[in-house]
């Protein structure tokens, strides 16, 4: 298992009335996201910081109203504090 979040407390008012929607993704497409930074970018992303690009590479989020009209998406991908042993593993 890579992670497990949990939503602080303190953050629960700022979600309540300013997230429209989230999207929950699977320790696989997060495992997914690092692969394709990987390969692509050339860099190595942390689990936490590949989450918003696994969640728009999700066939959730294409489904959503509105997706067709996008014309650009920003992601933050960010960390790279990732044990490279535990992610040639999940690679694999």
């Amino acid at each position: 298992m890579l992670m497990h979040v949990f939503l602080h407390y303190s953050s629960r008012p700022v979600v309540r009335d300013l997230v429209e929607d989230i999207i929950v993704v699977e320790e696989k497409g997060i495992v997914e996201a690092m692969k394709l930074c990987y390969e692509i970018l050339k860099v190595t992303v942390e689990p936490s910081g590949a989450i918003g690009l696994a969640a728009v590479l999700t066939d959730e989020f294409k489904q959503r109203r509105g997706w067709e009209k996008m014309e650009n998406v920003g992601i933050i991908l960010s960390g790279g504090n990732v044990d490279l042993g535990v992610l040639w593993k999940s690679l694999s």
